[in-house]
């Protein structure tokens, strides 16, 4: 179409995608409601789709939705129109960095859950948000997430890398449920509460490992478990993958030996991922 420019529309399409995790949705309803008062205002950082600002909006507040992804906010803003709620949200345009407010919110939303953390904004948008954005007596949705690992053999995972005399550098890979076979019992790696500002947040734990199965350890694999408000809590299996972290080289390992592994990461700043075998 001439006199239009096109760019892939992946951030915006994603977030529609979300649309079909309806468990994730129906305990992000109930979490709001239990907290969003009529009159309140929200700010819902990283608004997607608009389903989570809709929803407190449903629920009587005053929403600014905010997003980085102009298509994002074009779609939220169509569907708020669509859900009768288009004059109780203001949309703005930002980067949740750049974002501020006069007057601080009762409630701040935001949902930027990933596998472990390492790769979305949960933790340090969560963490601009209580220092910035929200009332001392404010809450905040989710208030904690919690990080696990297990040693995996994943051999799909690490031999897609190498494309007959090719190579590729690994990087971390959300996998398919059964994918992998886990070496050892999960254990966890770090927890967060998102409901004080922590600009400094970061993982560094050596964890070891029991290994209950022999096999090869080609990498890591995360997960999380996010409580929302109260005893409203966020599993896997209410719409996210695992993610998988592959070792420097894979690591040959039997029935009752122990795996030592040093895991170091700021979340939200993938490229600082570190994993040493000791």
């Amino acid at each position: 179409m001439k006199g239009k420019e096109y760019a892939t529309p992946f951030p915006m399409l994603h977030a529609a995608s979300l649309l079909s995790h309806t468990s994730r949705i129906r305990k992000f309803r109930e979490a709001i409601r239990r907290v969003v008062k009529t009159n309140d205002h929200v700010v819902d950082l990283g608004t997607g789709s608009g389903i989570l600002a809709i929803l407190a909006a449903k629920q009587g507040a005053r929403v600014t939705a905010v997003d980085v992804n102009q298509d994002s906010l074009a779609y939220a803003r169509e569907a708020a129109g669509q859900n009768g709620v288009a004059d109780r949200i203001e949309f703005v345009h930002s980067h949740f960095v750049d974002f501020s407010i006069g007057r601080r919110a009762d409630v701040v939303i935001c949902e930027m859950l990933s596998s472990m953390m390492l790769i979305e904004q949960q933790v340090s948008a969560s963490s601009y948000a209580v220092e910035n954005l929200l009332k001392p007596s404010g809450h905040i949705i989710p208030e904690e997430v919690r990080i696990f690992a297990v040693p995996v053999q994943n051999e799909i995972q690490w031999n897609r890398f190498q494309i007959d005399d090719l190579s590729f550098p690994r990087v971390p890979q959300t996998v398919e449920r059964g994918q992998s076979v886990d070496l050892a019992d999960l254990m966890e790696l770090a927890c967060f509460d998102l409901t004080i500002p922590n600009p400094d947040a970061k993982v560094d734990k050596t964890l070891d490992f029991k290994i209950v199965q022999t096999g090869i350890v080609h990498g890591l694999l995360g997960m999380f478990e996010c409580r929302l408000h109260s005893e409203i809590v966020l599993t896997m299996d209410d719409g996210w993958r695992e993610l998988f972290l592959p070792l420097p080289k894979p690591v040959d390992m039997k029935a009752g030996q122990t795996l030592s592994l040093r895991v170091e990461f700021r979340p939200g700043e993938y490229d600082s991922l570190l994993l040493q075998t000791h």
